[in-house]
């Protein structure tokens, strides 16, 4: 029986105590200016969509790991947005498993669809279902905000690969898109865009201006936003987002999943009911982080990891019992 090569110390779910580490290493503050392509155990490559767009990704870690996390940006961020976490589970797990991170269509180096009508919710779950087939080993799949639509839809469209996952975790996740004042309701035409943008607006903002101790990177999209530059490329992922909601058929699949939601208490965008709502109706673990935002995985990387880690430890004990994962 092969087991992990990796040994994760003895921690709790998010819903329980906490382990004793709880700082950042100083090498990982500094590696938080850096996308994680230019870490030394790193490598990039390609990754060809189904419809042809190439998506630009990076894999932290061994090509052939005994468990793989594979994490998913929201919109107007790109594969950097993850460094910090990414860092510092390399170096907490000594770089026993891969990590991959890709920029998702339209976003970072990724191409941008021949045309913005392309941006479809089905295009997007058929980019990370791609991605997804690269990932070896045990594969515990993580997104942050808005993506945990497209993971929702994804485990719909792919019920036997999302039940085959080592665990979710979600941070700042919502069941449906979140100005919605509650699920069923949608407003359509020019309100929309005009509640849409308000969204951008807040999310934009939250993104550029974290806690002080922290600085997030300049992206090329936020300012093109701001500007009013991107309003096709807007347009697009609003339409593809805005009409999603958590389905009594995605809840199922979700349930047969370790889960984990995370969120802060001081959250602008995804308010934390929303995201413990989801939680209670995926049965996911759930927690929330005082004094943290919407960008909680980037500037709280040692509690972001711990969801994750569970995730892991979950993978590694069902192993070392001789259960199929």
């Amino acid at each position: 029986m092969r087991h992990f090569p990796i040994h994760l110390q003895p921690l709790t779910t998010t819903s329980g105590t906490r382990s004793a580490e709880a700082q950042v290493p100083p090498a990982a503050n500094a590696a938080s200016e850096h996308h994680t392509a230019d870490h030394p155990d790193a490598s990039s490559f390609a990754i060809t969509a189904p419809d042809g767009v190439q998506l630009s990704a990076a894999r932290l870690g061994p090509a052939c790991p005994p468990a793989s996390v594979v994490y998913l940006h929201a919109m107007f961020t790109d594969s950097s947005y993850w460094t910090p976490l990414t860092e510092h589970l390399h170096q907490r797990l000594d770089g026993g498993i891969a990590q991959i991170v890709y920029d998702q269509r339209g976003h970072g180096a990724s191409e941008h669809p021949q045309t913005e009508a392309a941006t479809i919710l089905r295009t997007l779950v058929d980019d990370l279902d791609t991605v997804l087939a690269h990932a070896h080993g045990a594969v515990v799949l993580v997104a942050h905000s808005i993506a945990s639509l497209l993971v929702q839809a994804w485990a719909e469209q792919c019920p036997g690969r999302a039940r085959a996952l080592t665990g979710i975790v979600l941070f700042n996740g919502c069941p449906e898109f979140p100005w919605l004042p509650r699920p069923g309701i949608h407003v359509e035409g020019s309100r929309s865009r005009q509640r849409g943008r308000q969204l951008v607006e807040e999310l934009t903002a939250d993104l550029s201006e974290p806690p002080t101790r922290y600085r997030l990177p300049r992206r090329n999209l936020v300012d093109a936003v701001r500007s009013g530059r991107s309003s096709g490329n807007l347009d697009a992922v609003l339409a593809a987002c805005s009409g999603t909601a958590l389905t009594h058929e995605a809840a199922s699949i979700l349930r047969c999943v370790p889960t984990w939601v995370l969120t802060g208490q001081l959250d602008p965008v995804v308010a934390p009911s929303r995201s413990e709502r989801l939680a209670e109706q995926i049965w996911g673990e759930y927690d929330s982080i005082p004094g943290a935002g919407h960008s909680l995985p980037y500037v709280e990387p040692a509690k972001a990891c711990e969801p994750i880690l569970a995730a892991l430890e979950v993978a590694y004990r069902t192993q070392q019992h001789g259960c199929p994962l």
